[in-house]
């Protein structure tokens, strides 16, 4: 294969030249399913692994540091990764899309080394001087987050070499996973293998990507920089709100709750995250193709409908299968006869909530931003972590239902507020 040929078939977007036109939609999807297969899969085998060897009450301490790495992870990113696939497409980079890749990685090591800095001191001395390797592994994996270039390769519609890169990293995962984390006391190696994976799926696509010639010169625009902040400083603010409601109330039920329904709150996110997967190829795809389409708002708006209808049958077929069968569920995440109740009731509740949770993702952090509606966008989120916790604390952390009532509760409010905002901008674009 030339090294110039993308590994979906049409030539990729090298450093100079336009993007490719849209092509073998439906071998894309298969392509991102698979990686997102990967992607997904991987935190719901970690759990299942963690779960079974280390027990309800070691685990909950493993997911909270899970748990928190993705709740910073969300600052890192500060939206980068999706103002990054509109700026690739943008009129002013369209021919030099390698460029927004290293004004974004570059942007958010900005982030990071001063986030691990601030972090990681306070961790050592909070928590169990036991659990000071567990720390470090955290600020590990987040360096690797940094780094990784997947956003890109999806961004030129590199699908295949998106999916090697994720499939592959996370079986190597999975095998160290098997041969490490086999007793209670392997917390430490527990951390450390989730380490693992972000950095073997970092190195790797940077290799895919030099291997394609994707990368070009190494050159930090300032004025780009300074545009990513200014947009990226108001999304961060949405991202965080949302992640607060999904990983920071699992940090909070790490902290003042009890460690079994911190286990059990972390499995049903898992669960969710795996019903994501599901959805996700179609919906990424979408966002490249909505952000190749924004120079016609009327193109993006109908576009936009039809990724709507698809996502939600999807999704309430999935949601449904996973509330008929949470008990099973539960039951095979934790492999004993005596399953948390607490597990089985927020696993049936998060399946009821996925067409909902799958709405509000693509109502807000995909199209009000696409739209630049990031204000909007941003408020949404604030009040939704408000609802969120409010109710958290209402229903109290240590109870088995609450996190799962207040998360449902949250993602209705973002499907019908971010809804409201595009119903406003699709009447507006719709003679267009």
């Amino acid at each position: 294969m030339d090294a110039r040929t993308s590994m979906d078939g049409p030539p990729a977007a090298g450093t100079t030249g336009p993007l490719p036109r849209f092509s073998n939609t439906a071998a894309k999807v298969v392509a991102l399913g698979a990686a997102q297969c990967a992607v997904y899969s991987f935190p719901v085998i970690f759990a299942i692994v963690c779960a079974r060897n280390l027990g309800p009450s070691q685990y909950g301490t493993v997911a909270f540091y899970t748990a928190l790495t993705a709740f910073l992870c969300m600052l890192v990113e500060f939206g980068f990764d999706s103002i990054g696939v509109r700026e690739v497409h943008s009129a002013r980079w369209r021919a030099r899309p390698m460029q927004v890749l290293w004004n974004v990685t570059f942007a958010k090591l900005l982030i990071c080394l001063p986030t691990c800095a601030l972090v990681l001191p306070i961790l050592l001395a909070t928590r169990n001087p036991a659990e000071g390797p567990m720390s470090y592994a955290m600020v590990f994996y987040m360096l690797a987050f940094a780094l990784e270039p997947s956003w890109y390769l999806r961004s030129l519609e590199l699908m295949w070499a998106a999916a090697c890169v994720a499939i592959v990293s996370r079986i190597a995962g999975v095998v160290l996973l098997l041969r490490t984390v086999t007793t209670h006391d392997d917390l430490t190696l527990a951390m450390w293998v989730y380490a693992f994976v972000a950095w073997s799926g970092a190195v790797a696509g940077w290799l895919v990507m030099r291997h394609l010639r994707l990368l070009g010169r190494p050159r930090i625009d300032m004025q780009q920089l300074r545009a990513l902040f200014r947009s990226g400083g108001t999304v961060v603010i949405g991202n965080l709100s949302v992640a607060s409601v999904a990983n920071g109330g699992i940090a909070v039920l790490g902290a003042v709750g009890d460690p079994v329904v911190t286990g059990a709150a972390n499995i049903a996110l898992r669960v969710r995250a795996a019903g994501l997967a599901i959805l996700t190829p179609l919906g990424q795809l979408g966002y490249v193709r909505l952000s190749a389409l924004m120079a016609e708002p009327g193109a993006a708006v109908r576009f936009g409908r039809s990724l709507f209808y698809m996502l939600m049958a999807c999704s309430v077929a999935v949601g449904l299968l996973v509330s008929f069968h949470a008990e099973e569920i539960a039951g095979f995440a934790y492999g004993t006869a005596h399953t948390p109740a607490a597990a089985v009731t927020m696993t049936a509740l998060v399946g009821l909530g996925l067409p909902v949770c799958m709405a509000g993702m693509l109502f807000g952090n995909q199209c009000l931003v696409l739209f630049h509606r990031e204000r909007a966008y941003v408020l949404i989120a604030l009040l939704s972590a408000a609802l969120f916790f409010g109710l958290l604390l209402w229903f109290d952390p240590r109870s088995p239902t609450g996190f799962g009532w207040a998360l449902l509760a949250s993602d209705a409010w973002v499907a019908f507020a971010a809804g409201v905002g595009l119903r406003a901008i699709a009447r507006r674009h719709a003679g267009s």
